[in-house]
């Protein structure tokens, strides 16, 4: 059976108003009498009735934005399954989620998405941040106005977002390199598709990857890097240029989204089970491009439990006004290959 304030109270011995207070994070209760209610409240489990503080503010729900990249990215796809997944289960608490999609990875759509949330009146926003002084200093002006702000995927310094939820994405790189190394024992003239520049999960894999080999000492030639935005176009156009110039290519690292591109212009120029192909994110063309042995290795980041996470931390936070166990919430790293699908 559920603990009530009133049972809080009565083993306390004091009033049901001051264990509302103390619950309730208001002012006016001794420190000794706080801890003592926290801890009466936390050895016996007690939840608080959430669900009746919705219903009375059913008629001005807590509105909160969840800001993605570019929906050609199937990775966003998957993520934004879990925004919605949340979405529904938690607007019989009173929350709105309102989601917004650029059509860019550009730092001026960002901040004018950010600028729209702010004047739609949102209390809290998780944001994929381009790695750029303005957007920085214009999440730092949303925390100073009293938003909560949650960054993911995407770390980016000089923040005072309250909790980041992603990978460690130079681990992710160092990882790809050494599956790489596995598979090119003897090196090769390898090229590099980025997503982009202007995000640093992104920076960070590619960094990643070439201290490994450089720590190593590879065989390995990175002989070049070309930025493709997530564009599978992009992707198809770099990798048919990186074949017609490097003809004894043997490897391509693709941090970001694109990949059906890439296997696109393999397949054209019948060099599909001839290069080494190391890619991140388990969306459907990796999924299909493993299974017919395209792709090596693909590492995966749970896309979706991520799009989920964003939606109950806002919700913990507000609501519940609980703080993650942790600022930085690391999202493993898995490693799928033909076999293991």
């Amino acid at each position: 059976m559920a603990v009530t304030i009133k049972q809080i109270a009565e083993l306390a011995n004091i009033s049901r108003g001051t264990v509302d207070k103390v619950l309730n994070h208001r002012s006016g209760v001794k420190e000794d009498t706080r801890q003592k209610v926290l801890k009466i409240a936390k050895e016996l489990n007690y939840l608080p009735n959430f669900l009746g503080k919705a219903l009375v503010k059913s008629k001005a729900p807590l509105k909160i934005g969840i800001i993605l990249t570019p929906e050609y990215n199937p990775f966003i796809q998957e993520m934004l399954s879990g925004v919605k997944k949340a979405r529904n289960e938690f607007q019989a608490f009173g929350i709105e989620v309102i989601i917004k999609m650029p059509i860019s990875l550009e730092p001026a759509e960002q901040i004018s998405i950010l600028n729209g949330l702010e004047s739609e009146g949102v209390v809290g926003m998780a944001v994929f941040p381009m790695d750029d002084d303005m957007v920085r200093n214009k999440i730092n002006q949303l925390v100073e106005k009293g938003i909560a702000v949650i960054t993911f995927n995407s770390k980016i310094e000089g923040t005072t977002d309250f909790c980041f939820v992603g990978q460690n994405h130079r681990k992710g790189g160092r990882t790809a390199a050494g599956l790489l190394m596995k598979l090119l024992a003897t090196g090769g003239d390898v090229g590099v598709i980025i997503s982009s520049y202007h995000l640093s999960c992104h920076q960070d894999r590619l960094q990643g990857f070439i201290d490994k080999l450089k720590e190593t000492a590879s065989p390995i030639n990175v002989f070049d890097v070309q930025e493709n935005q997530d564009r599978k176009d992009e992707a198809f156009k770099i990798t048919l240029a990186y074949c017609n110039q490097h003809p004894n290519l043997k490897g391509l690292y693709i941090t970001g989204g694109g990949i059906a591109g890439v296997g696109s212009a393999l397949s054209l120029l019948n060099f599909s089970h001839n290069v080494a192909i190391i890619c991140h994110d388990l969306v459907p063309d990796t999924l299909e491009l493993l299974q017919n042995g395209t792709v090596d290795f693909a590492l995966g980041q749970s896309p979706e439990y991520q799009g989920y996470q964003l939606v109950k931390i806002l919700f913990e936070y507000l609501v519940k006004k609980q703080k993650p166990a942790s600022r930085d919430i690391e999202i493993p790293i898995t490693i799928e290959t033909q076999d293991s699908l």
